[in-house]
């Protein structure tokens, strides 16, 4: 079989206001398994490809990793950002 047409693994972080998958996002990196990909960094909302976690699950994506339960922060307190839930989608990327 042809190596280009099998499926590959994407990757979706996304940071959401509480550990539930119907919490708003904070933000996200999406990893695309081709070659010469750059992670974008941006800094405003716009263009989000969803508003929560169980947004992503409808489009196909997959939890692989739930976040890791912590105490209440401040955002002031700590640098981090959100609880992170890792998210993966088996598909042929050309």
């Amino acid at each position: 079989m042809d190596p280009r047409l099998q499926p590959r693994q994407r990757l979706l972080y996304l940071h959401a206001r509480t550990p539930s998958v119907f919490s708003d996002i904070l933000g996200y990196t999406q990893i695309e398994p081709t070659e010469g990909f750059r992670v974008e960094i941006s800094g405003g909302e716009f263009g989000w490809p969803y508003a929560t976690v169980h947004d992503a699950l409808i489009d196909g994506w997959q939890i692989i990793q739930f976040p890791h339960l912590q105490s209440p922060f401040s955002d002031t307190d700590l640098d981090m950002i959100g609880y992170e839930f890792i998210l993966q989608k088996m598909e042929v990327v050309s």
